[in-house]
């Protein structure tokens, strides 16, 4: 899917752009899902598990999606997370932020990414999304930039204008921010992301009780296509986020002195 040029500018950007990557037809059919998904948010009751809408739950395993994953990543790769949302007239920001999944952070060594879905398009209303080209090498931890608010900082780069259907690839440690943005009433931003993490060392969870649960689901639905993706969903592949949380805010001081291997 991607030519050597591509693959170049993202090492070095950390970032790669794809118009219209989706047609019409598929569009129509992952803003009912999101608009489903509203609604049973809306009732207050229980909310199935994105991957359970049928057309979310196939943009896990889209074919187009697996070639550039794997042209990035190698054929070796887990699935972390899939987000959807509807946003109208008033969405508030999103401040500058990295979402790479390292407990603690300390390093860039295998490559995590994260799909932008944009199935109504960018027309500078409701929010633009912003990022800085080469911040992935830059070892912060996620809300560590939350102070600059969605601040325009050197190097910035405003994506604001992209028909329907696109989506944007980047590293998810590169600093990005949506910053709010008046109008688009009558015309909401059907919103989506996917992440991927190469395989080669334990990441952590999803952020929720029920990962493991989640991951099963996935393969239940045949999300891995008759096992041709069986390597997305293996649970070995993740420790629980959460505890791991716990223990890092429970050593004080170094935590490498806390490492078996150093008094070995």
């Amino acid at each position: 899917m991607l030519t050597d040029a591509q693959k170049s500018a993202f090492l070095q950007d950390g970032y790669l752009v794809f118009e219209r990557f989706f047609d019409e037809a598929e569009c129509a059919a992952l803003k009912s899902d999101i608009d489903e998904l509203e609604s049973a948010r809306a009732s207050g009751g229980n909310v199935p598990f994105i991957c359970e809408y049928p057309h979310l739950g196939s943009l896990i395993s889209h074919p187009r999606i697996m070639e550039i994953t794997e042209d990035i990543m190698g054929p070796d790769f887990l699935f972390h997370h899939l987000h959807a949302v509807r946003q109208g007239e008033g969405a508030g920001p999103a401040n500058w932020h990295q979402d790479y999944e390292q407990i603690p952070q300390t390093n860039r060594a295998h490559t995590m990414v994260h799909f932008f879905y944009y199935f109504n398009g960018l027309n500078g209303t409701i929010g633009d999304l912003m990022f800085i080209p080469g911040t992935q090498r830059t070892v912060v931890n996620n809300g560590a930039l939350s102070f600059l608010k969605t601040e325009t900082l050197p190097g910035t780069v405003v994506v604001n204008d992209l028909p329907p259907g696109s989506a944007v690839l980047v590293h998810s440690a590169l600093w990005h921010a949506r910053r709010a943005m008046p109008g688009g009433e009558g015309n909401p931003r059907y919103f989506a992301d996917a992440s991927y993490c190469q395989a080669g060392v334990l990441w952590p969870s999803y952020g929720i009780s029920q990962w493991r649960e989640l991951l099963m689901k996935m393969r239940e639905l045949n999300l891995d296509r008759d096992g041709k993706f069986a390597h997305l969903f293996q649970e070995e592949g993740f420790y629980d986020a959460r505890k791991a949380h716990e223990l890092v805010r429970s050593i004080p001081g170094s935590q490498a002195l806390h490492l078996k291997e150093w008094d070995e």
